[in-house]
Protein backbone atom coordinates (compact mmCIF):
# COMPACT_ATOMS: atom_id res chain seq x y z
CA UNK A 1 0.00 0.00 0.00
CA UNK A 2 2.93 2.21 1.01
CA UNK A 3 4.21 1.58 -2.38
CA UNK A 4 1.05 2.39 -4.28
CA UNK A 5 1.22 5.85 -2.42
CA UNK A 6 4.80 6.55 -3.22
CA UNK A 7 4.22 5.21 -7.10
CA UNK A 8 4.50 8.50 -9.09
CA UNK A 9 4.84 10.93 -6.20
CA UNK A 10 7.03 13.48 -8.25
CA UNK A 11 3.87 13.68 -10.01
CA UNK A 12 1.57 13.79 -7.35
CA UNK A 13 3.22 16.69 -5.57
CA UNK A 14 3.58 19.16 -8.84
CA UNK A 15 0.02 18.11 -9.66
CA UNK A 16 -0.93 19.31 -6.13
CA UNK A 17 1.22 22.77 -6.59
CA UNK A 18 -0.40 23.60 -10.06
CA UNK A 19 -3.77 22.78 -8.35
CA UNK A 20 -2.67 25.40 -5.53
CA UNK A 21 -1.94 27.61 -7.94
CA UNK A 22 -4.49 27.85 -10.15
CA UNK A 23 -6.65 27.89 -6.66
CA UNK A 24 -4.86 31.12 -6.18
CA UNK A 25 -5.58 32.74 -9.36
CA UNK A 26 -9.12 32.01 -9.74
CA UNK A 27 -9.44 33.27 -6.46
CA UNK A 28 -7.48 36.34 -6.81
CA UNK A 29 -9.57 36.87 -10.15
CA UNK A 30 -13.11 36.63 -8.74
CA UNK A 31 -12.33 38.90 -5.79
CA UNK A 32 -11.10 41.58 -7.43
CA UNK A 33 -10.61 45.47 -6.07
CA UNK A 34 -13.51 48.03 -6.77
CA UNK A 35 -14.53 51.13 -5.09
CA UNK A 36 -18.08 52.24 -4.18
CA UNK A 37 -19.84 55.03 -2.74
CA UNK A 38 -21.20 55.30 0.79
CA UNK A 39 -23.70 58.21 1.70
CA UNK A 40 -25.33 59.57 4.63
CA UNK A 41 -23.11 58.72 7.28
CA UNK A 42 -24.01 61.04 10.42
CA UNK A 43 -21.55 62.90 11.81
CA UNK A 44 -20.58 63.26 15.33
CA UNK A 45 -19.95 66.39 16.51
CA UNK A 46 -17.68 66.32 19.59
CA UNK A 47 -16.29 68.93 22.16
CA UNK A 48 -19.43 71.67 21.39
CA UNK A 49 -18.29 73.10 24.62
CA UNK A 50 -15.81 74.79 22.47
CA UNK A 51 -18.23 77.15 21.11
CA UNK A 52 -21.21 76.90 24.17
CA UNK A 53 -18.79 78.26 26.85
CA UNK A 54 -18.52 81.26 24.92
CA UNK A 55 -21.74 82.00 25.02
CA UNK A 56 -22.40 81.18 21.72
CA UNK A 57 -24.48 78.60 19.60
CA UNK A 58 -23.71 76.92 16.64
CA UNK A 59 -25.78 74.51 13.83
CA UNK A 60 -24.67 73.25 10.66
CA UNK A 61 -26.92 74.56 7.61
CA UNK A 62 -25.78 72.13 4.69
CA UNK A 63 -26.27 68.93 6.65
CA UNK A 64 -25.17 66.70 9.22
CA UNK A 65 -23.89 63.94 7.14
CA UNK A 66 -21.39 62.97 4.86
CA UNK A 67 -20.72 60.87 1.69
CA UNK A 68 -17.32 59.05 0.71
CA UNK A 69 -15.73 56.90 -1.45
CA UNK A 70 -14.45 53.29 0.15
CA UNK A 71 -11.47 51.21 -2.70
CA UNK A 72 -11.09 47.41 -1.78
CA UNK A 73 -11.53 44.08 -2.09
CA UNK A 74 -14.47 43.30 -3.42
CA UNK A 75 -15.90 40.05 -1.05
CA UNK A 76 -15.71 43.34 1.79
CA UNK A 77 -16.31 46.09 -0.08
CA UNK A 78 -20.13 45.43 -1.65
CA UNK A 79 -21.27 44.28 1.74
CA UNK A 80 -20.47 47.97 3.51
CA UNK A 81 -23.03 49.91 4.04
CA UNK A 82 -23.57 53.71 6.05
CA UNK A 83 -23.54 51.83 9.28
CA UNK A 84 -20.01 49.93 9.01
CA UNK A 85 -18.26 53.56 9.11
CA UNK A 86 -18.17 56.54 11.98
CA UNK A 87 -17.90 59.96 11.47
CA UNK A 88 -16.36 62.74 13.70
CA UNK A 89 -16.00 66.47 13.45
CA UNK A 90 -13.92 68.08 16.33
CA UNK A 91 -15.46 71.44 17.28
CA UNK A 92 -12.18 72.64 19.21
CA UNK A 93 -10.21 72.59 16.09
CA UNK A 94 -12.92 74.80 13.96
CA UNK A 95 -10.76 77.30 11.75
CA UNK A 96 -11.29 80.86 11.47
CA UNK A 97 -13.37 80.33 8.80
CA UNK A 98 -15.74 78.35 10.79
CA UNK A 99 -14.70 75.11 9.08
CA UNK A 100 -14.25 71.86 10.72
CA UNK A 101 -12.46 68.70 8.97
CA UNK A 102 -14.70 65.59 9.37
CA UNK A 103 -12.45 62.53 10.03
CA UNK A 104 -14.27 58.91 8.69
CA UNK A 105 -13.07 55.23 9.25
CA UNK A 106 -14.60 51.83 9.48
CA UNK A 107 -16.11 50.21 12.56
CA UNK A 108 -14.63 47.29 12.44
CA UNK A 109 -10.45 47.39 12.57
CA UNK A 110 -10.38 44.43 10.01
CA UNK A 111 -12.43 46.11 7.69
CA UNK A 112 -10.33 49.61 8.26
CA UNK A 113 -7.04 47.46 7.08
CA UNK A 114 -8.71 45.90 4.44
CA UNK A 115 -9.90 49.84 3.02
CA UNK A 116 -9.04 53.16 1.60
CA UNK A 117 -11.39 56.11 2.47
CA UNK A 118 -11.53 59.37 -0.01
CA UNK A 119 -13.83 61.96 0.38
CA UNK A 120 -15.60 64.14 -2.12
CA UNK A 121 -15.87 66.83 0.82
CA UNK A 122 -14.13 66.19 3.93
CA UNK A 123 -14.97 69.72 6.10
CA UNK A 124 -18.30 71.19 7.32
CA UNK A 125 -19.15 74.48 7.74
CA UNK A 126 -20.58 75.51 10.88
CA UNK A 127 -22.88 78.61 11.87
CA UNK A 128 -21.99 80.03 14.72
CA UNK A 129 -24.00 82.91 16.65
CA UNK A 130 -24.42 84.90 19.68
CA UNK A 131 -26.63 82.79 22.40
CA UNK A 132 -29.66 84.74 23.44
CA UNK A 133 -32.44 84.34 26.10
CA UNK A 134 -35.56 86.02 26.24
CA UNK A 135 -39.02 85.67 28.46
CA UNK A 136 -42.10 85.96 27.03
CA UNK A 137 -45.47 86.08 28.12
CA UNK A 138 -48.10 83.12 27.19
CA UNK A 139 -51.06 83.68 25.39
CA UNK A 140 -54.32 82.02 25.63
CA UNK A 141 -56.36 81.27 22.62
CA UNK A 142 -59.74 79.63 22.10
CA UNK A 143 -60.08 78.56 18.40
CA UNK A 144 -64.37 78.53 18.66
CA UNK A 145 -67.27 79.90 19.94
CA UNK A 146 -68.52 79.30 23.35
CA UNK A 147 -72.85 78.04 24.09
CA UNK A 148 -74.73 80.98 23.06
CA UNK A 149 -75.68 83.16 25.81
CA UNK A 150 -72.24 82.64 27.24
CA UNK A 151 -69.06 84.38 26.59
CA UNK A 152 -65.60 83.92 27.90
CA UNK A 153 -64.48 86.37 30.61
CA UNK A 154 -60.97 85.08 31.61
CA UNK A 155 -58.47 83.42 30.46
CA UNK A 156 -55.18 81.89 31.90
CA UNK A 157 -52.03 80.48 31.75
CA UNK A 158 -50.40 78.32 34.20
CA UNK A 159 -47.32 78.90 33.95
CA UNK A 160 -47.86 82.04 32.07
CA UNK A 161 -44.04 82.86 31.19
CA UNK A 162 -42.04 80.98 28.92
CA UNK A 163 -38.07 81.27 28.66
CA UNK A 164 -36.52 80.66 25.50
CA UNK A 165 -32.68 80.22 24.60
CA UNK A 166 -30.98 80.00 20.94
CA UNK A 167 -29.55 82.08 18.37
CA UNK A 168 -30.11 85.21 18.27
CA UNK A 169 -31.34 85.94 14.83
CA UNK A 170 -33.91 82.57 15.79
CA UNK A 171 -35.19 83.98 19.00
CA UNK A 172 -35.53 87.70 18.18
CA UNK A 173 -37.83 86.54 15.34
CA UNK A 174 -40.39 85.01 17.86
CA UNK A 175 -43.15 87.91 18.49
CA UNK A 176 -45.78 85.86 20.32
CA UNK A 177 -46.09 82.34 22.22
CA UNK A 178 -49.79 81.23 22.32
CA UNK A 179 -51.24 77.94 23.92
CA UNK A 180 -54.73 77.31 21.86
CA UNK A 181 -57.99 75.84 23.80
CA UNK A 182 -61.17 74.41 21.81
CA UNK A 183 -64.36 75.96 23.91
CA UNK A 184 -66.77 75.24 21.42
CA UNK A 185 -70.44 75.13 22.78
CA UNK A 186 -69.32 75.44 26.06
CA UNK A 187 -71.48 76.96 28.77
CA UNK A 188 -69.02 76.27 31.86
CA UNK A 189 -65.77 76.81 32.63
CA UNK A 190 -63.11 74.70 31.53
CA UNK A 191 -59.49 73.94 31.93
CA UNK A 192 -57.02 71.82 29.90
CA UNK A 193 -53.50 71.56 29.03
CA UNK A 194 -51.98 72.51 25.68
CA UNK A 195 -48.84 72.76 24.04
CA UNK A 196 -46.85 76.20 23.50
CA UNK A 197 -46.76 77.12 20.02
CA UNK A 198 -44.19 80.11 18.81
CA UNK A 199 -45.34 82.99 16.63
CA UNK A 200 -43.40 85.55 14.11
CA UNK A 201 -44.50 88.64 13.37
CA UNK A 202 -47.28 87.71 10.46
CA UNK A 203 -48.78 84.61 12.97
CA UNK A 204 -47.03 82.03 11.26
CA UNK A 205 -45.60 79.35 13.35
CA UNK A 206 -41.77 79.18 14.05
CA UNK A 207 -39.85 75.55 14.34
CA UNK A 208 -39.08 74.92 17.85
CA UNK A 209 -36.74 72.61 17.18
CA UNK A 210 -34.46 75.53 16.62
CA UNK A 211 -34.33 76.55 19.89
CA UNK A 212 -34.54 75.67 23.54
CA UNK A 213 -37.59 76.37 25.94
CA UNK A 214 -38.46 75.96 29.49
CA UNK A 215 -42.27 75.07 29.89
CA UNK A 216 -43.46 72.01 27.18
CA UNK A 217 -46.78 72.22 28.60
CA UNK A 218 -49.26 74.56 29.99
CA UNK A 219 -52.18 74.22 32.05
CA UNK A 220 -54.95 76.60 30.81
CA UNK A 221 -57.93 77.51 32.25
CA UNK A 222 -60.94 79.47 30.82
CA UNK A 223 -63.87 81.16 33.05
CA UNK A 224 -66.98 80.65 30.71
CA UNK A 225 -70.44 82.82 31.94
CA UNK A 226 -73.90 83.71 30.97
CA UNK A 227 -74.07 87.41 29.36
CA UNK A 228 -76.67 90.27 29.31
CA UNK A 229 -76.93 93.21 27.01
CA UNK A 230 -77.44 96.55 29.17
CA UNK A 231 -78.18 99.96 27.70
CA UNK A 232 -75.92 102.74 28.27
CA UNK A 233 -76.54 106.16 29.79
CA UNK A 234 -74.79 109.17 29.78
CA UNK A 235 -75.38 112.33 31.72
CA UNK A 236 -73.05 115.69 32.01
CA UNK A 237 -72.36 117.25 35.53
CA UNK A 238 -71.60 121.23 35.53
CA UNK A 239 -72.49 124.13 33.35
CA UNK A 240 -70.61 125.41 30.57
CA UNK A 241 -69.18 129.48 30.52
CA UNK A 242 -71.33 131.59 30.97
CA UNK A 243 -73.43 132.66 27.99
CA UNK A 244 -73.39 129.05 26.69
CA UNK A 245 -74.88 125.61 27.09
CA UNK A 246 -75.17 121.59 26.36
CA UNK A 247 -76.84 121.73 23.19
CA UNK A 248 -76.85 117.41 22.94
CA UNK A 249 -74.90 114.65 24.22
CA UNK A 250 -74.53 111.63 21.48
CA UNK A 251 -72.53 108.53 22.35
CA UNK A 252 -71.53 105.21 21.25
CA UNK A 253 -71.91 102.23 21.79
CA UNK A 254 -75.39 102.95 23.29
CA UNK A 255 -75.63 99.09 24.80
CA UNK A 256 -73.11 96.78 26.19
CA UNK A 257 -72.89 93.23 26.00
CA UNK A 258 -71.57 92.02 29.87
CA UNK A 259 -70.72 89.14 30.98
CA UNK A 260 -70.81 87.52 34.97
CA UNK A 261 -72.96 85.46 37.53
CA UNK A 262 -76.41 85.05 37.20
CA UNK A 263 -77.22 86.77 40.69
CA UNK A 264 -74.78 89.45 39.44
CA UNK A 265 -76.41 90.25 35.99
CA UNK A 266 -80.12 90.00 37.92
CA UNK A 267 -79.21 92.85 39.53
CA UNK A 268 -78.19 95.71 37.08
CA UNK A 269 -79.87 96.64 33.54
CA UNK A 270 -77.81 99.70 32.63
CA UNK A 271 -74.58 101.02 33.17
CA UNK A 272 -74.55 105.36 33.78
CA UNK A 273 -71.94 107.71 32.97
CA UNK A 274 -73.14 110.46 34.71
CA UNK A 275 -69.51 112.25 35.72
CA UNK A 276 -68.47 113.93 32.02
CA UNK A 277 -67.96 117.45 33.34
CA UNK A 278 -68.74 120.55 30.97
CA UNK A 279 -68.22 122.98 33.21
CA UNK A 280 -66.84 125.97 31.81
CA UNK A 281 -66.30 125.28 28.43
CA UNK A 282 -67.40 127.01 25.27
CA UNK A 283 -66.84 124.30 23.08
CA UNK A 284 -67.84 120.78 21.91
CA UNK A 285 -66.52 118.32 24.12
CA UNK A 286 -65.36 114.58 22.51
CA UNK A 287 -63.86 112.32 25.07
CA UNK A 288 -63.21 108.54 25.38
CA UNK A 289 -65.00 106.52 28.67
CA UNK A 290 -63.60 103.59 29.85
CA UNK A 291 -66.39 101.22 30.39
CA UNK A 292 -64.90 99.37 32.83
CA UNK A 293 -64.91 101.95 35.69
CA UNK A 294 -68.63 101.88 35.51
CA UNK A 295 -69.55 98.27 35.77
CA UNK A 296 -70.54 96.70 39.60
CA UNK A 297 -68.68 94.61 41.29
CA UNK A 298 -68.79 90.98 39.62
CA UNK A 299 -69.20 92.15 36.08
CA UNK A 300 -66.89 92.42 33.30
CA UNK A 301 -67.06 93.36 29.42
CA UNK A 302 -68.03 90.13 26.64
CA UNK A 303 -66.68 92.09 24.16
CA UNK A 304 -64.25 93.81 22.33
CA UNK A 305 -65.29 97.57 23.18
CA UNK A 306 -63.36 99.18 26.23
CA UNK A 307 -64.64 102.71 25.62
CA UNK A 308 -68.12 104.61 24.72
CA UNK A 309 -67.03 107.68 22.79
CA UNK A 310 -68.73 111.02 24.10
CA UNK A 311 -69.52 113.61 22.18
CA UNK A 312 -71.02 117.03 24.06
CA UNK A 313 -72.71 119.94 21.49
CA UNK A 314 -71.77 123.30 23.65
CA UNK A 315 -73.34 126.02 21.90
CA UNK A 316 -74.01 130.30 22.77
CA UNK A 317 -77.19 131.36 24.41
CA UNK A 318 -78.95 133.50 21.71
CA UNK A 319 -81.92 135.83 22.53
CA UNK A 320 -85.10 136.02 20.54
CA UNK A 321 -87.99 138.13 20.42
CA UNK A 322 -91.66 137.56 20.22
CA UNK A 323 -94.66 139.80 19.55
CA UNK A 324 -97.53 139.05 21.22
CA UNK A 325 -100.81 140.30 20.39
CA UNK A 326 -103.48 140.37 23.08
CA UNK A 327 -105.58 138.61 21.15
CA UNK A 328 -103.10 135.52 21.56
CA UNK A 329 -103.56 135.86 25.06
CA UNK A 330 -105.56 132.44 26.63
CA UNK A 331 -108.44 133.92 29.36
CA UNK A 332 -108.63 131.15 32.09
CA UNK A 333 -111.17 131.08 34.42
CA UNK A 334 -114.11 133.04 33.02
CA UNK A 335 -117.22 133.46 34.41
CA UNK A 336 -120.34 132.85 31.78
CA UNK A 337 -122.35 136.13 33.02
CA UNK A 338 -119.24 138.45 33.07
CA UNK A 339 -117.67 139.90 29.94
CA UNK A 340 -114.25 140.62 29.62
CA UNK A 341 -112.09 142.95 27.33
CA UNK A 342 -108.41 144.15 27.24
CA UNK A 343 -108.51 147.76 28.05
CA UNK A 344 -105.87 148.34 25.04
CA UNK A 345 -105.88 146.29 22.31
CA UNK A 346 -101.92 146.25 22.20
CA UNK A 347 -98.69 144.42 21.11
CA UNK A 348 -96.69 143.39 23.52
CA UNK A 349 -92.86 142.42 22.99
CA UNK A 350 -91.04 139.45 24.82
CA UNK A 351 -87.53 138.44 25.20
CA UNK A 352 -86.26 134.82 25.38
CA UNK A 353 -83.47 133.13 25.29
CA UNK A 354 -81.77 129.47 24.18
CA UNK A 355 -80.04 127.34 22.16
CA UNK A 356 -80.59 128.02 18.42
CA UNK A 357 -82.21 124.76 17.58
CA UNK A 358 -84.92 125.45 20.14
CA UNK A 359 -85.25 129.35 19.27
CA UNK A 360 -85.35 128.85 15.78
CA UNK A 361 -88.98 127.45 15.31
CA UNK A 362 -90.21 128.29 18.39
CA UNK A 363 -93.70 130.50 17.80
CA UNK A 364 -96.10 132.52 20.68
CA UNK A 365 -98.86 129.73 20.74
CA UNK A 366 -96.20 127.12 21.99
CA UNK A 367 -95.82 129.24 25.26
CA UNK A 368 -99.17 129.33 25.52
CA UNK A 369 -99.29 132.76 27.35
CA UNK A 370 -102.07 133.21 29.95
CA UNK A 371 -103.92 134.95 32.55
CA UNK A 372 -106.39 133.83 35.10
CA UNK A 373 -109.58 135.82 36.14
CA UNK A 374 -110.99 133.08 38.52
CA UNK A 375 -112.83 134.45 41.20
CA UNK A 376 -112.73 138.34 39.69
CA UNK A 377 -115.99 139.83 40.12
CA UNK A 378 -116.83 143.72 37.68
CA UNK A 379 -114.16 145.77 37.30
CA UNK A 380 -110.74 146.81 35.98
CA UNK A 381 -107.39 144.83 36.73
CA UNK A 382 -104.06 144.32 35.75
CA UNK A 383 -102.78 140.50 35.16
CA UNK A 384 -99.40 139.36 34.85
CA UNK A 385 -98.95 137.34 31.63
CA UNK A 386 -97.80 133.55 32.82
CA UNK A 387 -96.12 131.14 30.00
CA UNK A 388 -95.90 127.46 29.66
CA UNK A 389 -92.17 125.78 31.25
CA UNK A 390 -89.88 124.76 27.99
CA UNK A 391 -87.21 123.23 27.97
CA UNK A 392 -84.29 125.05 27.28
CA UNK A 393 -86.06 128.07 26.59
CA UNK A 394 -85.89 131.11 29.51
CA UNK A 395 -88.15 133.76 29.46
CA UNK A 396 -86.32 137.14 30.17
CA UNK A 397 -89.60 139.85 30.50
CA UNK A 398 -92.75 140.24 31.87
CA UNK A 399 -95.92 141.32 30.72
CA UNK A 400 -98.63 142.79 32.55
CA UNK A 401 -101.53 143.67 30.97
CA UNK A 402 -104.89 145.22 31.98
CA UNK A 403 -108.65 143.49 31.71
CA UNK A 404 -112.02 144.98 32.69
CA UNK A 405 -114.71 142.66 33.10
CA UNK A 406 -118.30 143.76 32.62
CA UNK A 407 -121.88 142.25 33.80
CA UNK A 408 -123.26 140.86 30.39
CA UNK A 409 -126.92 142.40 30.00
Amino acid sequence: MKNRILDHFGLKLLSLIIAIVVWIIVANVDDYTTTKQISGIEIEFINGDAITEKNKVYEVPDGTSIDIVVKGRRSIVEKLTNEDFKAVADLSKMSITNAVAVNVSAVSSYVAKELTISYTNNAVNIAVEDKLQKQLPITVRTNSDVAEGYAIRNKTASPNLITVEGAESVVNTIEEVAVDVDVKGADKSLSAYATPVFLDKNGEAIDSSKFDYDVKEVEVAVEILKTKELKVKVKTKGEPIQGYAVAGVDYQPTSILVVGEAADLAKVDDIVIDDVDVTNLARDLEIPVALADYLPSGITLAEDTQEVMVKVAIEKIEEKMLVINADEINIVGKAAELNYEFVENISYTLKVKGLSKDLENLKVTNLIPSIDVSGYGVGTYKFTVSFKEMSGIEILDSIETELEITQIQ
